[in-house]
């Protein structure tokens, strides 16, 4: 079972090694809060919105609320220029954008339609360094991680570590107000630790984590901390 207690208005940089399970953690953050009632929004910026359900529901996380309560705006389609991959009656529930604007203009529009806290995921800014200078994803960052934490909710933007230049990701490290780290250690067992939390005291220590299958009665996968 995946529990976090993060603060209800900060930003978080999700810092993890390719392969490591970044997307899937941050899955059964979705999961708890979707769960608890608490409104989700996820910003897919290199998965197609049709692959990003298909994963959700593996996790076992609800859709039944897709488009209230949940909410996906796809910033990837239009980067590729093709479609979301999605059947017509999901499609008009996934909030597609082309520019960068659209992002927080989407999420403003679904404040107002929740008018309580969201839970805003970004996945990933890794994406955007490919099409961007490193000072145009840093600026990014920094007014849209700004802007949620003091309108709207949480920000929990992940990037890629060890792709980009280090300046960069120790930039977006000092913006963040707290820092998840994911790794694999020397025999690739998948570790993670918070690097820092604002507000918060955290040990800082490296613990171990799992992605694995649910028993009889959680088929889907599940994120376990031992």
């Amino acid at each position: 079972m995946f529990k976090t207690n993060l603060p209800a208005m900060c930003s978080v940089l999700i810092l993890g090694t390719p392969g490591v399970g970044m997307l899937e953690f941050q899955m059964g953050m979705v999961k708890e809060y979707v769960e608890a009632g608490e409104p989700v929004v996820f910003v897919t910026m290199d998965l197609l919105p049709a692959d990003l359900l298909k994963l959700m529901e593996r996790f076992g996380i609800p859709l039944g609320g897709l488009g209230k309560g949940l909410y996906i705006i796809d910033y990837h389609s239009g980067l590729l220029g093709s479609a979301n991959g999605m059947e017509n009656g999901d499609r008009e529930k996934v909030r597609r954008i082309h520019d960068l604007e659209g992002i927080m203009f989407n999420i403003a529009s679904i404040y107002e339609e929740e008018r309580r806290p969201l839970r805003v995921f970004m996945h990933t800014l890794s994406t955007m360094f490919l099409y961007n200078q490193p000072s145009v994803v840093l600026k990014f960052f920094q007014i849209s991680a700004s802007r949620i934490k003091s309108e709207y909710g949480t920000a929990i933007v992940s990037v890629y570590d060890g792709v980009h230049d280090e300046k960069a990701v120790n930039h977006l490290v000092a913006l963040a107000d707290g820092v998840i780290e994911l790794r694999f250690d020397a025999d690739l067992n998948r570790m993670l630790r918070v690097r820092h939390m604002l507000g918060m005291s955290v040990p800082g220590r490296w613990v171990p984590f799992e992605i694995s299958p649910g028993g009889e009665d959680a088929p889907s996968p599940v994120l376990e901390w031992k």
